[in-house]
């Protein structure tokens, strides 16, 4: 009966060390993401976004799409970056960049973006009803979201926000796309480049 009782609060006992560091993790994760939709880079905000986060490990990363205008208006240049911060349980964080005038994968994957499949909303059991649950455990949650989507036959602007697990089509699109971005991480941020007219 004692050794029952030893190994519960034992048990107990593990249960409260670790805790507090997982919900840390997962609270520095909320805030970084939450923070990095209104983070401005040369006084222009994202245009769009996905962050993602594993069940189990813990691992995020907080990615954050921009376009990069530079030089005076008519004769700006454009091109388009990805911020990528990341992190994990241990504490471990770093921030790092992908410039498409060095790396040309970052337009395609946003042109790939832009191909994803729409959603169809669901009323419980009415209307067209499907035999999959799609329920994944323990697999990596995603959310991808923008600020300028579009909707209808009017082309209306709309913003958009798209959570799923690791078997959605923004998670497949993601996992393809953080592929091709490996080689271009580079820990500075854009600096001027090729086409870059004077300010």
């Amino acid at each position: 009966m004692q050794v029952h009782r030893l190994i519960q609060m034992s048990v107990v006992a593990l249960a409260v060390s670790i805790a507090p560091g997982v919900a840390l993790a997962q609270a520095d994760f909320r805030q970084i993401e939450s923070a990095a939709r209104d983070l401005t880079f040369e006084g222009r905000g994202p245009f769009g976004g996905l962050s993602e986060i594993g069940h189990l490990n813990r691992a995020w990363s907080v990615n954050t799409f921009y376009a990069v205008y530079r030089g005076d208006y008519p004769s700006q240049t454009v091109f388009w970056a990805i911020r990528r911060e990341t992190g994990d349980f241990r504490g471990e964080h770093g921030v790092v960049w992908a410039d498409s005038r060095f790396c040309p994968a970052v337009e395609q994957v946003l042109i790939d973006m832009e191909g994803l499949p729409a959603v169809r909303p669901d009323a419980l059991r009415l209307g067209e009803e499907s035999e999959n649950l799609g329920i994944i455990l323990d697999g990596t949650a995603h959310t991808f979201w923008n600020r300028w989507a579009r909707s209808g036959s009017q082309d209306a602007t709309v913003g958009l926000e798209i959570t799923g697990n690791v078997n959605s089509p923004i998670a497949v699109w993601w996992a393809r796309s953080a592929e091709r971005l490996v080689d271009c991480w580079t820990d500075q941020p854009p600096g001027p480049g090729p086409g870059d007219t004077p300010s």
